[in-house]
């Protein structure tokens, strides 16, 4: 069983609906476009020239929507990342230099910036060879691991700007003791409890600095 599957389930537990497994919006698609990323849609393409992305290649493939591991519905409307080890490149760490300051994160980037110092080498070497493929969009050694940190972010940009709230984002290493079954039942659910409200309340930080209640 994937392990994005128990974090969901816990997660469910804790909030107390279901996640939608394969939820689709217009808007989060696997090519940059003007009329989604609006203001911020230079900053997504200079990430992009950064990464190596090759335009023809990215036109020409077949037009597809971006799947999140969960979306989350009403009350709460946020998508919700599962991000296990491969995530943790040194591509993914390069796409925080890019990250606008307005766009509000239920995450921590310089934690996710350590974890990709940290694991980098480990990240590109794990799961069989599709993993470090050329693909159309990144069409290099690797160009595969470009293409999930590019993409990474068009989940973590996007929701806010259309309406939702900051995508939740969990690394493997945040709940190993889950994982290797330290902590179960309860002990679990708590545990997982302890990391949502530290998201979500990063979150409302930061909605209400900009607002300028704090």
């Amino acid at each position: 069983m994937r392990l994005e599957v128990g974090i969901i389930a816990l997660v469910e537990e804790v909030v107390g609906i279901a996640a939608e497994r394969r939820a689709q919006f217009d808007w989060l698609r696997n090519k940059p476009c003007r009329q989604h990323f609006g203001e911020h849609y230079d900053a997504v393409m200079a990430l992009y020239a950064e990464l190596g992305g090759n335009w023809e290649g990215t036109t020409a493939k077949t037009d597809g929507y971006l799947i999140p591991d969960a979306y989350f519905p009403e009350p709460y409307r946020f998508i919700f990342e599962f991000d296990e080890l491969q995530h943790f490149t040194q591509f993914r760490e390069r796409t925080f230099q890019f990250y606008p300051v307005d766009i509000p994160l239920a995450f921590v980037p310089e934690k996710y910036r350590q974890f990709c110092q940290q694991h980098h080498v480990a990240a590109l070497a794990k799961g069989p060879e599709r993993f470090r493929r050329r693909t159309a969009d990144f069409p290099y050694i690797n160009g595969r691991a470009a293409q999930r940190a590019f993409f990474d972010t068009f989940r973590d940009w996007l929701p806010p700007l259309h309406g939702l709230n900051p995508t939740v984002r969990l690394a493997e290493f945040e709940v190993m003791p889950i994982l290797d079954g330290q902590l179960s039942g309860n002990t679990a659910k708590a545990y997982m409890e302890n990391l949502l409200h530290e998201r979500l309340n990063r979150y409302r930080t930061y909605a209400a600095s900009f607002a300028g209640e704090v």
